[in-house]
């Protein structure tokens, strides 16, 4: 058989970078709803039962629902529709919305062959929404979320939202946001500056620790900082859009202005190396890539945890994601010796 291909390739896509609070505290919520990976993020398992623990009735109330029904990933869909300067902002939005084009927004995408049955759903069609579901069975949380949001009404779902995000910067992000804006914003201008000097594909896989190659039907990759959800990537898509919100670099957690304060990413990729389990781990992907299941057999560990120390060696730059395999980025140890040689004020040998 002679095939003659004139499909169209894309050879990149635009990578576009965002911060804000409101997503920052957006992620808080799915973090803190999050309880099987608590054990695994920068911030101990004590911090997000403490955050349960001294909740308001109505902020544990909302919290409760949210755990239930993963209503954290209708928050973040609408905060994609808009830049929203502030939280009332984005309240007198959602509220604004006509019901059926509110369901619509918080309704999962799955794919553009799906977008009539999502629209048709969200207009209270029952069998659109059964076939929605059977599109993404296996999904661990789509069945359930729209379930949720065809059998509630609208008003019920658009006051939960509302006061989820209200009441968790009134009680959580307003006491840190001074810092943590600080904190995304160094990261946004890194980011950037990484844009002026490599391709959209090396920017993505910095920030995400993801190889992400360019694909059809997506023309645009969305790279949103975190500080609440370290050390986690989380991916999610929309029409024509990939997004990855990404845990910023370990060097944009301190201001830079004290000269003994060590350089982020170097401190970083020394606690990946300084753990005998993520060496093992790392020894096992430098000879050949390696699936989540494999490794967490060969390492004898559960899955959660495997996960945990990859996801560190990820943020580390030392392994990247490919086709749902891990592989060894081979460059990443090109210059530690001479970032330690720098940070020491020693002059470094090349050898």
């Amino acid at each position: 058989m002679h095939i003659l291909d004139m499909s169209f390739k894309r050879s990149t896509y635009q990578v576009e970078l965002y911060s804000s609070l409101i997503f920052e505290s957006a992620l808080g919520i799915a973090a803190v709803t999050n309880a099987r990976l608590h054990g695994s993020m920068d911030k101990p398992a004590s911090y997000w039962q403490q955050l349960r623990d001294s909740a308001s009735g109505e902020l544990a109330q909302e919290l409760e629902f949210c755990e239930k029904h993963q209503t954290w990933k209708m928050l973040l869909q609408l905060l994609h529709t808009h830049p929203f300067g502030s939280t009332q902002e984005f309240v007198d939005f959602v509220w604004s919305l006509e019901n059926s084009h509110f369901k619509f927004l918080v309704l999962p995408y799955l794919e553009s062959g799906q977008e009539a049955a999502r629209l048709k759903s969200a207009q209270g069609d029952h069998e659109s929404a059964e076939a929605l579901i059977r599109a993404c069975q296996g999904h661990p949380f789509f069945p359930e979320m729209i379930q949720t949001v065809t059998g509630n009404d609208a008003n019920t779902l658009k006051r939960h939202l509302t006061a989820l995000l209200r009441l968790w910067n009134q009680e959580v992000t307003f006491a840190e946001a001074e810092e943590k804006k600080g904190i995304l914003e160094r990261d946004l201008i890194m980011k950037k500056n990484l844009l002026r000097s490599c391709t959209p594909e090396e920017v993505v896989l910095r920030a995400a620790g993801v190889e992400y190659k360019p694909e059809a039907g997506v023309n645009r990759v969305l790279l949103i900082p975190h500080v609440i959800y370290r050390p986690w990537t989380i991916e999610a898509n929309m029409k024509e859009t990939q997004i990855f919100y990404y845990p910023v670099s370990e060097a944009s957690l301190t201001p830079e202005n004290d000269p003994y304060q060590p350089p982020g990413e170097l401190v970083q990729l020394y606690k990946a190396l300084g753990d005998d389990k993520r060496l093992r781990a790392l020894k096992l992907i430098s000879e050949h890539d390696r699936s989540l299941k494999e490794l967490t057999e060969l390492l004898g560990m559960g899955k959660t945890t495997v996960h945990h120390h990859l996801a560190i060696l990820r943020g580390a730059g030392l392994v990247r994601v490919k086709d749902g395999s891990y592989s060894w980025n081979r460059s990443s140890l090109d210059h530690h010796d001479q970032d330690l040689h720098s940070f020491l004020g020693v002059k470094y040998k090349e050898q």
